[in-house]
């Protein structure tokens, strides 16, 4: 049988809350430093964008990335950055569209990204 034992899943619960404790007490909130704030934006895309495909480009990706995010301001529904696939090319010819028409909402404007297809 797969029965877990009461005193395990207490044991787990115990390492839960500190864990989360450590990683509380130890978070630094840049929201309020815009230069710290996207650092931390283009380290993160950087640590995603770490695959074999796109590691040479990977700085250009993260940029696009950062720039599409930052374009929300604040609103973290992800759904409104749009990828339009163009076919041809290569993968430098990607950008963020700064054409303000672009709009999935009519609150926000909506980022788009132009790229290779299937390599997004």
């Amino acid at each position: 049988s797969n029965a877990i034992r009461p005193q395990t899943i207490i044991s787990a619960t115990g390492c839960l809350q500190v864990a989360v404790q450590v990683l509380t007490d130890t978070a630094i909130d840049n929201g309020k430093d815009s230069e710290a704030f996207r650092k931390d934006l283009m380290n993160i895309a950087r640590t995603t964008l770490s695959s074999k495909i796109l590691n040479q480009h990977k700085e250009h990706f993260a940029e696009l990335a950062v720039n599409a995010v930052l374009r929300l301001k604040g609103n973290t529904d992800l759904e409104l950055i749009q990828i339009i696939k163009k076919t041809g090319g290569s993968l430098e010819d990607s950008y963020l569209d700064e054409d303000s028409s672009l709009r999935r909402r009519s609150d926000i404007t909506s980022p788009s990204v132009s790229r290779m297809p299937g390599l997004w």
